[in-house]
């Protein structure tokens, strides 16, 4: 009779070990099938960290889930038979989808199949909905302001449409309620800069980051004008302009992501030396102000606006970034981890008419994803599968 094997019998403080340096749910629960005894000791190991966003990488009918917590690991894989491409997503599985690529706008809950709920493909830039003039739309970005499944949660979007008869597509700021069927862009007259994210945060605004690097503040209210779909929206905004920073020693600027971390907003910026350039390197910045009052010169007071700040370190944090869902996470929580950028390669987000093209033409870029950490390059490590582009969407982050 074959002796047992020395790793069966493991005590519970061995075991207990292992498991803090497996931080993977997925990974402690094939564990646990390997003998009696593994089972035994990991019946109550350390808790697991909070998991990470997934990585969800498309491709022709086969798409793949992949964990860094497991060491960018396949976990899933699923069939995907509309082709659907990914807008975002929200925390607890949820996933933003466009299934006819510029129309069919959908949210899905991936952790209860056959959970839908249909969204917005048309916008209405009025104030007033009541006057019917909309247009057709594609979301190119979206979040909700709370978990989806909660009666009148309120969703943004960066959203692209004509304004104008044969006039470009433009890159606009949207609100709904989830199962509304009209998105409404109420974006002040005032503010005419093209959008590059949102976020939500607690005190009840979606802020979006523009190309200008400002910060537009808005807080949408719904009320009823009669009928499910037809409503009256007011909107409550700001415009909160920040200092123009230095840009002189910088390259092309790839991205610009705004998300909430320790109380704070956050700029992220990701730069490349042109589009087809793999990318190189990342700037963050805080925002801090308002700044002091100061005289104009003529015994008025003027209030200047917010500043930029550089980090010059993450500060123990682990940063993913992707539009409508970036998120922060203590570095100090996840063992064998370093702080570091998490990124996507999101390049079709500026080519608005990607989406627009047949299936053989569509080329969605999906290799320039990644993680960047801090220090003397190369500091980009390309660790995630390998990945040819795909003719119906990029990857998304999948928030567990």
């Amino acid at each position: 009779m074959a002796a047992p094997s020395p790793w069966a019998s493991l005590s519970l403080d061995q075991m207990s070990e292992i498991a803090c340096r497996v931080p993977c749910e997925w990974d402690r629960a094939h564990m646990a099938f390997v003998c009696h005894s593994w089972r035994a000791g990991l019946a109550a190991p350390p808790p697991p960290p909070p998991p990470l966003p997934h990585l969800l990488l498309p491709s022709d009918g086969l798409n793949r889930v992949s964990c860094i917590l497991s060491g960018s690991s396949i976990h899933q894989e699923y069939h995907d038979k509309v082709g659907a491409r990914y807008i975002g997503s929200g925390d607890g599985g949820y996933l933003f989808i466009a299934m006819d690529q510029t129309r069919r706008h959908r949210l899905m809950d991936l952790h209860q199949p056959g959970w839908v709920r249909i969204l917005p493909d048309e916008v209405c830039p009025r104030h007033d909905p009541s006057v019917q003039h909309v247009h057709r739309m594609v979301i190119l970005a979206a979040t909700p302001s709370s978990p989806p499944d909660v009666a009148g949660c309120v969703a943004a979007g960066i959203v692209a449409y004509q304004r104008y008869v044969d006039g470009p597509l433009e890159r606009r700021c949207a609100f709904w309620i989830i199962g509304d069927g009209v998105a409404y862009d109420t974006r002040p007259p005032h503010c005419t800069e093209a959008v590059e994210d949102v976020v939500y945060r607690d005190d009840g605004f979606f802020h979006f980051l523009t190309d200008e690097e400002h910060i537009l503040a808005c807080a949408p209210t719904f009320s009823s004008v009669g009928g499910d779909q037809l409503r009256r929206v007011a909107l409550s905004s700001t415009l909160r302009r920040c200092v123009p920073r230095d840009r002189d020693h910088e390259g092309n600027v790839r991205a610009r992501y705004l998300l909430e971390s320790r109380g704070e907003l956050l700029m992220v910026v990701r730069f490349a030396p042109d589009h087809d350039s793999p990318t190189p390197g990342f700037e963050v910045f805080s925002r801090i102000g308002p700044l002091p009052l100061e005289d104009d010169g003529s015994g008025g007071m003027i209030g200047h606006p917010y500043i930029w700040r550089e980090l010059d370190t993450l500060g123990d944090r682990m940063l993913f970034v992707g539009r409508g869902c970036s998120r922060s996470y203590e570095t100090a929580e996840y063992p064998g981890f370093n702080d570091g950028i998490y990124f996507l390669d999101d390049r079709s987000f500026y080519d608005e008419y990607i989406m627009f093209r047949g299936v053989s033409e569509r080329q969605y870029p999906c290799s320039d994803t990644g993680k960047w950490t801090q220090g003397q390059p190369p500091n980009v490590e390309f660790f995630f599968p390998d990945q040819v582009p795909s003719n119906h969407s990029s990857p998304a982050w999948l928030l567990i």
